[in-house]
């Protein structure tokens, strides 16, 4: 079976870091296939990060390797994480990130205290992520490394929120198209809906939208379109344009959704 390890990063791919860990794990375990999510995270933008890993990760095979190189530097008592989720292994910061990914309890994880300022954290991607990946690869315990922990930090208040009106989430994700993903899932959505009327309001109320479609091309070009994308997700584009440059979206903008009760 071929020894996966994923990069994840916001290094985009002018710089030599993305060869650096590469070569690494690969002196150490030269059989290791490499699969580039992607590079272009924003920068320090640990929550987009954690979604498009995430959106992906159900699609490999158990045994792969995650190696999270976005806002990576611990800060104060932030550790090092390796964990086991899904027969998969995650290696990053405990910044959150791990939190978004995993919906449940991680099977097993694992605390490393590299502390705060030491010179191994200034490319701790190579330093300490390329030496966990290799532990792993080489089939020996990562126990050995830290100290086993029941979860990985968590934020709820990334979640989207229940509001008296219905629901109140946020752009979580926006795609090379301009397409805005929130963090409303369908069964979100319709648990607060169900068969009542309902408004999405945009960029502050600006742009309204009572429907959900099927697909981009149900609505004229130009015009807004909602509906749940491959992932479940609650998705705001244009058909034929961008709904980031004609709505104003950005990540972390609000979406609030209305519910009018039929009775």
């Amino acid at each position: 079976m071929a020894k996966i390890v994923t990069l994840t990063t916001d290094w985009n791919n002018s710089d030599y870091y993305i060869g650096a860990v590469k070569a690494s794990i690969i002196s150490g375990c030269p059989d290791a296939v490499f699969v580039d999510i992607s590079h272009n995270i924003e920068h320090f933008n640990w929550q987009q990060a954690a979604f498009v890993l995430g959106s992906v990760v159900d699609d490999f095979p158990a045994g792969t390797i995650h190696i999270i190189g976005v806002d990576s530097e611990p800060e104060g008592d932030m550790k090092v994480i390796v964990a086991k989720y899904k027969k998969q292994y995650f290696i990053c910061t405990d910044n959150g990130t791990l939190g978004i990914i995993f919906k449940d309890e991680p099977e097993l994880a694992v605390a490393i205290d590299v502390g705060s300022g030491n010179e191994d954290c200034v490319f701790i991607e190579k330093s300490v992520f390329a030496e966990i990946a290799k532990v792993i690869l080489r089939g020996k315990d990562f126990r050995q490394l830290g100290e086993e922990i029941e979860d990985v930090t968590r934020y709820t208040d990334l979640a989207p929120q229940t509001t008296p009106r219905g629901l109140l989430g946020s752009i979580v994700y926006i795609d090379s198209y301009g397409n805005a993903i929130t963090n409303i899932s369908k069964e979100i959505f319709e648990n607060a809906v169900g068969n009542n009327k309902f408004e999405i309001l945009l960029n502050t109320h600006s742009y309204k939208v009572t429907q959900i479609y099927n697909s981009y091309k149900e609505v004229e070009v130009s015009e807004i379109v909602c509906l749940f994308n491959s992932l479940g997700l609650l998705e705001i584009a244009i058909h034929g344009g961008s709904a980031k440059n004609l709505l104003g979206l950005r990540n972390e903008s609000q979406i609030r959704i209305d519910v009018m009760n039929n009775g």
